[in-house]
């Protein structure tokens, strides 16, 4: 008997999923239905089993993704062969262009194949702000292709949606990030006073926001608590700084106990696209959390005043002390506050209505 089979493709690794865009790509696999697989590039390890297909690059440059793209398709191809119904999820959290090769490929050789392209940001306002002007006009130019050959192409958020619209005419549809929140033990494993940024230092909105608060925020800070720490994880960061406590990648169990016993998650972020995963898992765990407009953008809240909103340095950097001051109420709020936002953000009710409504 055929079975109906879902392959998902990520153009970067899935495990561990201590960035943002594997934690809401693992998310999402977990509660799809059906069979289904995941094909991954990946330069950190090989996992390959029922669930998992790494295709290995010693390094991840886009050269080296570039030339593993036949690789990838004769895999999903080959899966996919015997299935009665044939479902494709490219995630789009790379550039645009490998997305741009599977989709076209299915479309001319394998048109019994639908293609869900799920959008994790509008790519081209990050490439206008980051790479040059040649990469910017050939993503603006695919990013439009693959929205409009995509069967089904999502966004994250109505801003997301309009601005989709606007660039492209293209009407995707609404499917915002959500989590899956296993249970884990709490564990202090640190005892001091901490602050916390998650997040890959080798993109360039997570570097633009560390880079802020080791240049401006955390200087004004342990002038008035010297001994706070500022813990990074994510990968990437390998300056020095004497209030640094640099944990690069980390299991999913330890990153939940990181955040929820700091004394807030800080997210200073000045440009973005898509909304922030490690936002929506500290406010589903209960953390303290301090963003400004563009880092929180996109997420529906219950409340301000936690979470809180700051733009200015000086109002970010007193908002910090005043949530150290007075944590154990403040972190009372948030804790209480966490029912909202894991039903709001439970990946599994995201992903039912989504599938029930676009009958997949």
């Amino acid at each position: 008997m055929k079975k109906n089979k879902t392959a998902f493709v990520t153009f970067f690794p899935i495990k561990p999923d201590t960035m943002g865009s594997s934690a809401v790509v693992n998310s999402r696999f977990i509660n799809w239905p059906n069979y289904k697989k995941i094909f991954h590039l990946s330069h950190l390890n090989r996992i390959n089993n029922s669930k998992i297909e790494t295709i290995f690059i010693k390094k991840e440059t886009p050269v080296n993704k570039i030339l593993k793209l036949p690789e990838i398709i004769f895999k999903i191809q080959n899966y996919l062969k015997n299935s009665k119904k044939k479902t494709i999820v490219i995630e789009g959290a790379s550039w645009i262009f490998y997305s741009f090769v599977v989709l076209i490929f299915f479309k001319l050789f394998n048109s019994t194949v639908k293609v869900i392209y799920i959008s994790h940001s509008v790519e081209s306002e990050i490439r206008k702000k980051y790479s040059n002007i040649l990469i910017y006009f050939l993503t603006r130019y695919l990013e439009g292709l693959v929205f409009k050959y995509s069967d089904i192409s999502t966004s994250v958020s109505l801003r997301e949606k309009r601005l989709i619209k606007s660039l492209y005419n293209i009407n995707t549809i609404l499917l915002p990030n959500g989590i899956s929140l296993r249970k884990f033990k709490l564990k202090d494993k640190l005892k001091m006073n901490y602050i916390i940024y998650t997040g890959s230092y080798s993109y360039k909105p997570n570097k633009d926001a560390i880079n802020y608060l080791n240049n401006h925020i955390m200087p004004e800070l342990i002038k008035k608590i010297p001994n706070l720490k500022l813990v990074l994880t994510g990968g990437g960061f390998y300056k020095k700084y004497p209030w640094i406590i640099n944990k690069g990648l980390v299991s999913k169990d330890l990153l939940h106990n990181l955040i929820f016993f700091s004394k807030c998650l800080c997210v200073p972020l000045k440009f973005g696209s898509g909304t922030r995963i490690k936002i929506i898992e500290a406010l589903c765990l209960g953390a303290v959390v301090i963003s400004t407009k563009k880092g929180i953008e996109g997420i529906t809240l219950k409340s301000i005043n936690p979470p809180f909103i700051e733009e200015k340095k000086s109002r970010f950097v007193k908002k910090i002390l005043q949530i150290i001051k007075k944590n154990k109420k403040i972190k009372s709020k948030s804790i209480n506050l966490k029912k909202y936002y894991l039903k709001k953000y439970s990946m599994k009710n995201i992903l039912s209505e989504f599938i029930k409504r676009n009958e997949i």
